[in-house]
């Protein structure tokens, strides 16, 4: 009884703790410390990746660097994906841009969110942040971004 308490008080922390930012180790270690007061169970939390623990905006910062200057001038430019994508199914969609990062429903929309670095606005330009698609009734509705 007293182990499976443990389990699902430590499986609660980890799945808290993916959803908070977390700024650095230490102070995940600590507040892990302070929730559980056994160092073991810590340092086996603390063995998982740091790249579950890096928040959404480290990981898109590691992702743009990792880009070569060829990758970036080959990028899409925002106003020809707004052109394009308004009226198209989603399978043109795959095939234009890929599969999208995450997809969202709400009422009788759907929403295609591309988080990975596949629009700029110019050719000198920092790609955008996040591409959403949103559909109605299967088709391209809108295109909003979210600016670097």
């Amino acid at each position: 009884m007293k182990k499976s308490l443990i389990l699902v008080c430590l499986l609660t922390a980890i799945s808290c703790a993916r959803t908070l930012e977390v700024k650095n180790q230490e102070s995940l270690f600590e507040n892990c410390m302070k929730t559980f007061k056994d160092e073991i169970k810590c340092r086996e939390f603390m063995s998982s990746s740091a790249k579950e623990i890096q928040s959404e905006e480290q990981q898109r910062e590691a992702a743009l660097a990792q880009l070569t200057e060829e990758q970036l001038a080959g990028m899409k430019l925002r106003k020809d994906i707004k052109n394009t994508l308004t009226g198209k199914n989603g399978n043109f969609v795959r095939e234009y841009i890929g599969d999208p990062d995450e997809i969202k429903r709400g009422g009788d929309r759907e929403y295609w969110v591309y988080k990975r670095p596949i629009s700029k606005y110019d050719s000198e330009s920092l790609p955008d942040k996040e591409i959403t698609v949103i559909f109605r009734r299967s088709f391209v509705e809108k295109v909003d971004y979210r600016k670097p």
